[in-house]
């Protein structure tokens, strides 16, 4: 684990994303992971040296002030290298009936072989496991990009959503510099216009 004090160590945030998840989200991409699978759109969020460093607390202010937040998503890199603050973060907007997404690239066992993982895991409501498979890549997947990679949903109040529905759903995002941003799974062709 690879962790600064009480802040995170975050690449990205994106307010208000709808792709990740249900509803309108407030979605975070943390820095750093040691998984590094063969393929992954996230390369740039493999370092574990200090990206936005975000002290914790101003981090669950800055969530809970987004108001038109239906839940939380994060992702990375890898969230659960990170997994003290997580769970404090976690504990903090259970508190608040925040609803929260986590994608981790960790297997289920290795998950249930260790506590504060396996801890973390059970808080989300929504659960997307395993490491990405360049070889199982699916664009016709909701909210995953590998056939392998398992999709979770852990609270009731999400049973009723269409999870074999085939949407790959991409956001181009534009900021106020010009820099375009593309989220999601988008293919080659999509890429190579941008």
């Amino acid at each position: 684990m690879q962790e600064h004090g009480t802040c995170f160590n975050i690449a990205h945030i994106e307010h208000g994303s709808e792709i990740y998840g249900p509803g309108k989200r407030f979605v975070i991409w943390f820095q750093g992971c040691s998984l590094a699978c063969p393929g992954c759109w996230n390369k740039s969020m493999w370092s574990f040296e200090p990206c936005n460093l975000v002290e914790r607390e101003k981090l669950l202010h800055e969530i809970l002030a987004y108001s038109e937040l239906d839940g939380l998503t994060v992702l990375g890199g890898e969230p659960l290298e990170q997994a003290h603050n997580l769970y404090w973060l976690l504990t903090s907007l259970q508190e608040k009936n925040v609803s929260v997404m986590l994608y981790t690239g960790y297997q289920m066992d290795e998950i249930k072989n260790d506590n504060l993982k396996s801890k973390i895991c059970e808080m989300a409501d929504i659960l997307v496991s395993g490491r990405y498979k360049e070889d199982e890549r699916d664009l016709n997947l909701k909210w995953r990009g590998s056939r392998n990679q398992i999709l979770l949903v852990q609270n009731e109040i999400y049973n009723d959503l269409d999870l074999d529905d085939g949407t790959n759903q991409v956001e181009i995002t534009i900021d106020e510099f010009g820099t375009i941003n593309v989220l999601g799974y988008p293919d080659d062709d999509l890429c190579s216009i941008l």
